[in-house]
């Protein structure tokens, strides 16, 4: 640490924000060949794990507006990436699941994501990586639990 870095904290802020934007320069310039903007990437990872969801779910998990998420399941759609089913349990509601085409092109994407990683940190150890992987896991699990109590 520098002198003008006074606590542990202004190294993390420092660094996550050094690690934000070079992750969106290196998904802009598209390295790697398939690539998808994150909101579509993170929407289409969520209904692949979870399963058939609401709009108004899916902007509860992100915190975000009803009309971002809305805005973005129409450009989904519009692709054929996720399709609209009635909910069972009330038949007012459209759920959201992901499309036959979807799985095959989420799963070049994240392919492709892995293989930036993968040569990005060549010269970590797999014991470095897994470390890396996991403290970033506790991170967001953190910053997901902090977020549910305010």
């Amino acid at each position: 640490m520098t002198n003008h870095d006074k606590s542990p904290y202004s190294l993390l802020e420092s660094q996550i924000s050094i690690f934000m934007r070079r992750a969106e320069a290196a998904r802009l310039s598209n390295i790697m060949g398939k690539e998808m903007d994150r909101s579509s990437y993170l929407i289409l990872r969520l209904l692949e794990s979870r399963g058939a969801l609401g709009i108004k779910s899916i902007s509860d998990i992100f915190q975000l507006d009803i009309s971002t998420v809305s805005r973005q399941i129409n450009a989904l759609e519009a692709k054929g990436l996720v399709e609209r089913l009635t909910d069972p349990n009330d038949a007012r509601i459209s759920l959201l699941q992901l499309s036959p085409d979807a799985p095959a092109l989420l799963a070049e994407v994240r392919q492709s994501r892995e293989q930036f990683y993968e040569h990005l940190l060549s010269d970590w150890s797999q014991d470095e990586i897994v470390t890396f992987g996991k403290l970033l896991h506790k991170f967001n699990e953190t910053a997901e639990s902090r977020k549910r109590t305010r």
